[in-house]
């Protein structure tokens, strides 16, 4: 089959299932039919595997709040994500798209573009109140997924330039809390209360993010038999699971007892699983293995019988599928999921013939090694990367054995299906983010990699390209990495550095993060971290935050060199200190060309646009002295400037905001008593 039929197949294949949607819809009794206009409560888990939910076969369950929840549910028992990561996961969850549409590829690098359409953004405009509760800064304001959002809580940001990588997570107990409160606020009293009149429906988005790593749940787990790590580490990863079951139990009894529940559309997803060990890595996000990409999915509608569907489905589906149960026409918009509304009255129907896409671009992004894309077709699973591989689960459920050869027409088949949905996406264009260097320290918390530059899919034949299950090892050891700045053990953290950029020399991530780190310990460390940015800077000249820390390094041999002078000039050494005076000069011309660089590749990057107001007004400070005062004044401009653009930037409580208002406010004192 050509691409060209492959994708005609593809849309006919859409279109007979739509028909089949409206076909399901008629068939439901008048009264149901008739649409209320249902409030919707959508929960998503984080890194939560399907395999732990007592609904999907886990005994002793764990979730004995969801099951009940299931118990009066649809329940998906294939469904899967779009990408294991957080971000572009929940893009795809509240746009109905896959990631090659919806622009967003990773977590941190990108933003979801406005011209996107978010479910809150078509409810809001069929008059829903819309608020969102999230509970990790993966999913910060910042990446674009508030749009449509009346309010949208999400933790506070880290200030800039911290040492050490903190967590911006709130655990499950707040987050209730928080909902609860929402709920109530935009639900209306309990009924006791004995107010009447009906009610703003209102859509609601909870996520909770305790199960993501590092595991520590509120009580310790028992110990399990075994005393092999990887059994410990499980038996951690089930206890925060458990937690969090137990939070939305509280939440379930809450909106019984205001008489809310039953007038919910509840959907319950997870935006990926985790691997623990299974499928080669120990978290998630750079393979596709079922561990990591198969999620529960649940649909409670009051006005359908509880029922399992074992049809595939995606978070793609959940968009499309919503806005058909509250009756909102969606025909003017355009989605990559389906209205799966036929398999939730007639949960047996056959499945439909459609492949659901999947990727993880993380290691090609963040490494430089061959991404993955893939699809799945029933039971069988295609994987592309540095080499193809397939995948029948039916027989197979741990992929431990590729079936692929070059002449597979199962593998030939999806993987043409697989280009023909990419081919006729017209993609919107994901919009990179202006992280500052806690931001980027908070998703280093959380286990990602944040370096990187290349934001483009790989053209060309990937099997060029390293063979990331070759490089295991590598992740490895940046986990160890990430676990020794946790615990505060900074000389331990350099040392994994310096044996990852050995190994990976070719690695302009590594070599960046042995800088970073380094500068970060002190000025001591110019000289070493220096060579390690300009090694990775030779690799990757498009380092934004490479860039930032070579001006780093340059200030701090600065201001090294303005001590050395000054002491040479009060011993009455004039003559000596003019090497040193002229070091100075050369190092802060080095650190300005640097930030502008920084700036150039990275308009919005925050820190970059505070260090450069700082330096251009230690600069302006000197001319003025001198009388220069056209040079002060053009540089107390641009320092306005410069804090102008960050105001527009970050949150209004952030403290660069507050920092940025004072510099304007000093820089505009400064330039005024200079005159005219």
């Amino acid at each position: 089959m050509s691409g060209a039929l492959a994708a005609i197949a593809l849309h006919v294949g859409l279109a007979a299932a739509a028909f089949a949607a409206q076909e399901a819809r008629d068939r439901e009794p008048a009264a149901e039919h008739a649409r209320t206009r249902s409030s919707v409560l959508l929960i998503t888990l984080d890194t939560t595997r399907r395999d732990v939910m007592g609904f999907l076969g886990r005994d002793p369950s764990p979730t004995p709040n969801l099951d009940a929840l299931a118990a009066s549910s649809i329940v998906f028992t294939d469904a899967v994500t779009t990408a294991p990561l957080t971000l572009p996961a929940h893009a795809s969850l509240l746009t109905g798209l896959y990631p090659v549409r919806h622009g967003v590829h990773d977590n941190g690098l990108y933003r979801l573009s406005g011209e996107a359409r978010t479910l809150a953004e078509i409810l809001q405009e069929q008059g829903y109140a819309t608020r969102a509760a999230v509970a990790a800064f993966v999913l910060d304001p910042l990446f674009g997924l508030d749009q449509g959002f009346d309010r949208y809580r999400a933790p506070p940001r880290g200030a800039s330039g911290a040492r050490t990588l903190r967590i911006t997570e709130r655990r499950a107990k707040e987050m209730v809390d928080l909902a609860l409160a929402d709920l109530v606020e935009i639900a209306g009293p309990a009924p006791s209360s004995g107010t009447s009149g009906e009610p703003r429906p209102f859509f609601y988005w909870l996520h909770l993010f305790d199960p993501h790593a590092p595991y520590d749940p509120p009580a310790p787990p028992p110990r399990p038999p075994s005393a092999d790590p990887a059994d410990v580490l499980r038996a951690l990863y089930e206890a925060e699971i458990a937690a969090m079951d137990g939070e939305l139990g509280r939440l379930f009894d809450e909106l019984k007892r205001r008489g809310l529940f039953d007038r919910l559309l509840v959907v319950v997803a997870a935006d990926h699983g985790e691997s623990l060990g299974d499928g080669r890595e120990t978290s998630h996000g750079h393979f596709l293995f079922d561990p990591t990409v198969r999620v529960p999915l649940l649909l409670r509608d009051p006005r359908l019988a509880p029922a399992r569907v074992d049809a595939p489905a995606s978070l793609v589906d959940v968009v499309p599928t919503l806005l058909a149960r509250l009756g909102v026409d969606a025909r003017g918009e355009r989605f990559d999921g389906l209205d799966l509304s036929p398999w939730l009255v007639e949960p047996k129907l056959a499945p439909p013939d459609r492949v659901l896409a999947l990727e993880s671009w993380y290691v090609w992004l963040h490494y430089g090694w061959a991404p993955f894309e893939g699809a799945t077709l029933g039971a069988l699973k295609f994987v592309r990367s540095q080499h193809e591989e397939l995948f029948d689960r039916a027989v197979d459920p741990r992929e431990a054995h590729d079936l692929f050869t070059a002449d597979d027409e199962r593998a030939i088949g999806i993987a043409r299906r697989l280009d023909a949905l990419r081919d006729a996406s017209a993609a919107i264009a994901g919009e990179r983010t202006g992280l500052s260097q806690a931001d980027r320290a908070a998703l280093q918390a959380l286990g990602y990699a944040t370096g990187g530059s290349s934001a483009e899919r790989p053209a060309g034949d990937w099997s060029t390209l390293p063979d990331a299950y070759e490089k295991l090892d590598v992740l490895r050891g940046f986990d160890e990495f990430v676990t020794a700045i946790e615990r505060g053990e900074f000389p331990r953290a350099v040392e994994r550095m310096r044996d990852l950029a050995a190994k990976e020399p070719a690695s302009a991530l590594f070599h960046e993060q042995l800088g970073l780190m380094l500068i970060n310990l002190g000025p001591q460390n110019a000289d070493e971290a220096e060579r390690e940015l300009r090694r990775a800077l030779e690799l990757d000249p498009r380092g934004v935050q490479t860039w930032f820390a070579l001006a780093r390094c340059a200030l701090a041999h600065r201001d090294a060199s303005r001590a050395e002078a000054r002491k040479l000039r009060e011993q009455g050494d004039a003559a000596g200190a003019r090497e040193p005076a002229r070091v100075e000069r050369e190092q802060e011309a080095l650190a300005e060309r640097a930030l502008r660089e920084c700036l150039r590749l990275e308009p919005t990057y925050p820190d970059g646009l505070i260090e450069l107001a700082r330096l251009l007004f230690d600069q302006a400070e000197r001319a003025a002295r001198r009388s220069d005062r056209d040079g002060a004044r053009a540089r107390f401009d641009e320092i306005d400037l410069l804090a102008q653009r960050l105001i527009e930037i970050v949150p209004r409580d952030a403290p660069e905001a507050a920092e940025a208002a004072e510099a304007r406010r000093i820089a505009g004192a400064r330039k005024a008593a200079l005159g005219q």
